[in-house]
């Protein structure tokens, strides 16, 4: 298990998950964003780093027969955060729930035969409206 820390950036080799420094001009700046977690969550570096340990412990958990893993460091860990170790868990199945349903680039779709370009996260499953406004139309 190794997380590689830079100076704005989080990175695993064991998950997919990542924590970042927000350095644009606004309130939150210096503060870290975790990848499983809202955006409008924002935390210090030790809590960023403490959040992708988790997803560690609980990833390599999974991969062990009974998967069992450390309860105790990982309710610390969770803590740290605001979580519990089951909310933790439930939040990166859901990532890793969408991230399973997303054409991969440059994949072909067996249904259609056409190839899928890159389009990072922008496609919603559901169509969403927007509320209306007095006295102005809908833009779609």
């Amino acid at each position: 298990m190794a997380v590689t820390d830079s100076q704005w950036l989080f990175t695993s080799d064991v998950v997919r998950e990542v924590a970042f420094r927000i350095d644009v001009p606004e309130q939150h700046r210096g503060r870290w964003v975790l990848s499983y977690l809202p955006t409008y969550r924002r935390l210090s570096k030790e809590e960023a780093f403490a959040g992708l340990v988790l997803a560690e412990m609980i990833f390599i958990g999974l991969l062990r027969p009974g998967g069992e893993f450390d309860t105790e460091v990982a309710a610390l860990h969770a803590g740290m955060i605001g979580l519990t170790v089951t909310d933790a868990m439930c939040l990166l199945a859901l990532r890793e729930a969408r991230r399973d349903r997303e054409p991969r680039p440059d994949e072909e779709d067996e249904s259609t035969g056409s190839r899928h370009r890159s389009l990072g996260r922008c496609h919603p499953t559901t169509p969403t409206r927007e509320p209306k406004r007095p006295g102005r139309e809908s833009i779609r």
